[in-house]
């Protein structure tokens, strides 16, 4: 294809090239022509004089090459007079530069951009190569900010915003790390669970607010008391966890107990003294997993509220859970190599389904969900879209509208990953894997559930995919604004969503837009 709006430099360079063997197809004056004459003739090779009027060649050659169902290389010709513009088809991916009044040089191009390589001509070299140094500089600089950046968000992924301990999710992968250790060289490992004492009454009494500034002092308290090998994390809204590595039961119940005191002598401000209540739970001696330990702790915790709070309890020998559930250590590997294929496929998908898991662990800590229910709701999200895996890619990636049996193959998408994971995974979460787009009215797929027949992690999840959905760009639409995006699931709930789910949501929203003004005002507080 030759893209020229020179209608006699075009005949001339046909002429020539005719003249040599090749193939001309199709010729066009501007970008818009060259679009519309592309589609019906699919050239491998394009032309392009950098001084197209039109959209211009930039634009011209970028849009071509999406356009082509197979590779387009582009050539870049330029007059005399225009060869400072060749500098600007680098960053179109163009393979090669060439001046025109060369015969010899745009057929030497075109063929070695055919068979793979690329040519650069002398007259075309210095803008061509100042544009590449430029793009590279910039690129240092950007990649440079980027490592900034990412170091980070590294940080603030596994921080908790308000309390500056360790979050959910951080919790959770080191517990795995360190338990695989202790296991190793035959070493115990302590698990505290604590929980604030009348906590919601905090909030109904005093407000939001001094709510916030209560899990503050928590997070200050903790970290005074731990060592430094020890790892304390907010995991739920007023729950918090403590992996305690090298430590037995008489260990873990002094240093529990050492936590609880000085929580209870710290006034907390406008609200005053606060209490705590823990459990203990030790490896190898309470449970062999990762999943048991903590729900273990778990346990004493609630042994320790119904006691009459404020105090700590310990597991006491309480076998493993059997029945429970997998471990956690055998999940993790499972888990990661379907997450691993899904983004070798699809990248956007396990990227959204990254997101999904973290909106839907903050959705259950609203409503309250104890910490073992968490995780496994985090694993719903993780594994919500994996059955997208055996949906073809003539579907998957498709870009034209789905047909009503693309939506039917899509679909199947739940049944796919319930088959996938079933075997491998807690029963809760393979059914709310299987329920995800389940809705309240009984308009979901694939069984037609509605009410409370759907599973709660199912309704949690489909919450979380939609605004996930709503606030991320799509090909066919703009991202709706957060606030666009709550509005659509308040109208749908009762009918779609689960109202409580959504409100959960919305309130997770406002958490995360205080994070933001944090972020953004790192002198100021909550």
């Amino acid at each position: 294809m030759i893209v020229d709006g020179d209608a006699t430099a075009r005949a001339a360079t046909a002429s020539v090239l005719v003249g040599s063997g090749l193939d001309v197809v199709v010729e066009a004056s501007t970008g818009e022509e060259a679009l519309q004459r592309a589609r019906v003739m699919s050239p491998t090779v394009a032309v392009i004089d950098v001084s197209l009027p039109g959209m211009g060649a930039v634009t011209a050659a970028r849009r071509l090459r999406d356009l082509s169902p197979h590779r387009l290389e582009i050539v870049a010709i330029a007059s005399f007079g225009d060869v400072a513009r060749l500098g600007e088809m680098v960053s179109t991916g163009t393979a090669a530069y060439v001046v025109k009044g060369k015969p010899a040089d745009l057929i030497g191009a075109i063929r070695a951009v055919a068979s793979g390589s690329g040519l650069l001509s002398a007259e075309a070299s210095r803008p061509v190569l100042e544009e590449i140094s430029r793009l590279y500089e910039r690129e240092r600089e950007r990649n440079e900010e980027l490592e900034q950046s990412v170091t980070q968000l590294q940080a603030l992924s596994v921080t908790d915003w308000l309390t500056g301990l360790k979050n959910h999710g951080y919790f959770f992968d080191r517990l795995g790390e360190e338990l695989e250790r202790a296991r190793r060289y035959d070493r115990p490992l302590a698990v505290v669970m604590a929980d604030i004492d009348d906590f919601k009454a905090i909030n109904d009494n005093y407000g939001h607010s001094t709510g916030d500034a209560v899990l503050r002092g928590m997070g200050e308290a903790f970290r005074r008391q731990i060592r430094e090998v020890d790892i304390a994390c907010r995991v739920g809204g007023e729950e918090f966890g403590i992996i305690m590595p090298e430590t037995d039961a008489d260990g873990a119940i002094q240093a529990a107990e050492r936590i609880r005191l000085a929580v209870a002598d710290q006034p907390m401000p406008g609200v005053g003294q606060v209490t705590i209540s823990l459990g203990v739970s030790v490896f190898p001696h309470d449970a062999q997993s990762a999943k048991d330990i903590v729900e273990a702790s778990d346990r004493a915790l609630y042994s320790a509220k119904r006691a009459g709070k404020n105090c700590t309890k310990l597991a006491g020998g309480a076998p493993a859970f059997a029945g429970s559930g997998r471990a956690l250590a055998s999940i993790t590997p499972v888990v990661g190599t379907l997450l691993a294929a899904l983004r070798m496929r699809a990248p956007w998908l396990a990227d959204h389904s990254v997101r999904v898991a973290e909106l839907a662990t903050q959705i259950g800590t609203v409503l309250e969900l104890r910490v073992f229910e968490l995780e496994r709701l985090r694993l719903t999200g993780l594994l919500h879209d994996v059955g997208m895996l055996a949906v073809p890619d003539s579907v998957l990636l498709k870009t034209d509208p789905l047909t009503a049996d693309d939506w039917a193959t899509i679909r199947s998408h739940a049944t796919n990953g319930f088959q996938l994971i079933g075997d491998a995974v807690h029963e809760d979460v393979a059914d709310g894997v299987l329920c995800h787009h389940e809705q309240l009215d009984g308009e979901g797929y694939p069984r037609k559930l509605s009410g409370d027949d759907i599973p709660l992690f199912a309704r949690i999840v489909l919450v979380a995919d939609a605004y996930d959905a709503m606030v991320s760009d799509r090909p066919h639409r703009p991202p709706l604004t957060s606030d666009e995006a709550l509005s659509e699931l308040r109208a749908n709930a009762g009918s779609r969503f689960d109202p409580d789910a959504v409100r959960a949501m919305v309130e997770v929203d406002r958490q995360m837009n205080t994070t933001a003004t944090v972020l953004e005002f790192p002198g100021k507080t909550g």
